[in-house]
């Protein structure tokens, strides 16, 4: 189930909730300038927040390796559809120059997006293990308590 339950959102669930935000924040830039700027980068980050506050404790490591391949793919499909070089003929080549330059010049949105994701597993992923832990050992506590005539 892509949109999750109780437990949180998959994997899956939480990169198209990035894809929809770093697009939304992306074709909003793209209406008032050449390139993606402020509002991709809010949009893109506030998206990783909900994911890796969302997601389900069983999917952190798949949350952690998702935000550099949404940004792959918003920034390549941004590449094809609003070329920076102005002329959408321009071929191959400069589609590929386009597409590489946006890449490296919003790098920081992407360090930003993936340093938070990171952090935010890696906390979520230490509750999880010191709450397994409690359980484990309230469950076999009365084990312990017993004594050996009973």
């Amino acid at each position: 189930m892509v949109t999750g339950s109780r437990r949180g959102l998959t994997v899956l669930g939480a990169a198209i909730l990035v894809v929809l935000a770093g697009t939304a924040g992306a074709a909003v830039d793209l209406l008032f300038s050449d390139s993606p700027g402020i509002t991709f980068g809010i949009l893109f980050v506030a998206g990783c927040i909900l994911a890796a506050t969302r997601v389900h404790s069983d999917d952190l490591i798949g949350i952690v390796i998702m935000p550099p391949l949404v940004y792959a793919l918003i920034v390549v499909g941004i590449g094809f559809v609003h070329p920076s070089s102005g002329s959408g003929t321009g071929g191959l080549r400069s589609k590929t120059i386009d597409i590489a330059s946006n890449l490296i010049l919003r790098a920081p949105i992407l360090l930003i997006g993936f340093a938070t994701v990171a952090l935010i597993a890696a906390i979520r992923a230490r509750r999880a293990q010191v709450t397994r832990r409690e359980r484990e050992r309230a469950h076999t506590l009365p084990e312990n308590r017993r004594t050996p005539g009973r």
